[in-house]
């Protein structure tokens, strides 16, 4: 499937009712209006031609020079994570701005040699969607990665405590996730998170459906 198969295949399989609630969700720039399951069927069918390899890399930068959202979600999907140069791991986030490719980004640059190193980077940030990838990584480890010590995650909780209340709408959004995260790998993680977090405020996170949702992170966490 060729790069003028792929895009003629999204125009078909786009809709103004996913265009709308994109934009809604913070999208900015050229927008089909594709749902993710349907870039997902996509994504299968390229594979089922190739695995992934040169071919789908060379593919997948393609897609990524449309600048069209649904297209770079596909790249995402599809680029070979041993041939994602740390320089184009670095050009690619700087141009994400939209929750859901920063999503499919951070799933691409996780299984590359030096995700944990760019991680590091990438929170430190000021920019909303770098800031979301590089915690977005940090989830996936948490989530993935069990070979981690508890250590490696303490680090991490009173940066996250002093920078989420001031942190933009999506970078927040991940943070939260981060906490939930590590907090349900052991009960020692999640002692130690609402020991740090006791005088947190609860948090608003504008999930892109015209309204704003308050989370007691505190609650949230006494659930798992």
């Amino acid at each position: 499937m060729n790069l003028e198969n792929i895009y003629t295949r999204l125009k078909d399989l786009s809709t103004s009712d996913n265009t709308s609630k994109y934009k809604l969700q913070g999208a900015k720039g050229e927008i089909l209006g594709v749902s993710i399951t349907d870039i997902e069927k996509l994504k299968s069918e390229i594979l089922s031609e190739s695995k992934i390899d040169g071919t789908t890399h060379s593919l997948a930068k393609d897609l990524w020079k449309t600048r069209i959202i649904e297209a770079r979600i596909l790249a995402c999907m599809i680029a070979d994570p041993q041939k994602t140069t740390r320089n184009m791991a670095n050009q690619w986030v700087s141009v994400i701005n939209f929750y859901l490719l920063a999503d499919h980004f951070t799933d691409l640059i996780a299984q590359t040699r030096y995700g944990i190193d760019i991680m590091y980077l990438w929170i430190q940030s000021p920019y909303e969607y770098v800031k979301r990838t590089g915690y977005l990584i940090l989830n996936n480890i948490a989530k993935n990665d069990p070979t981690k010590s508890e250590l490696f995650f303490k680090a991490f909780l009173q940066k996250i405590k002093q920078e989420i209340p001031l942190s933009p709408n999506w970078s927040k959004e991940a943070m939260y996730e981060c906490l939930i995260s590590i907090a349900s790998r052991s009960q020692s993680l999640k002692e130690e998170i609402l020991n740090s977090i006791q005088s947190i405020e609860p948090i608003e996170i504008n999930y892109g459906d015209n309204s704003i949702k308050t989370i007691d992170i505190i609650k949230q966490l006494n659930k798992l």
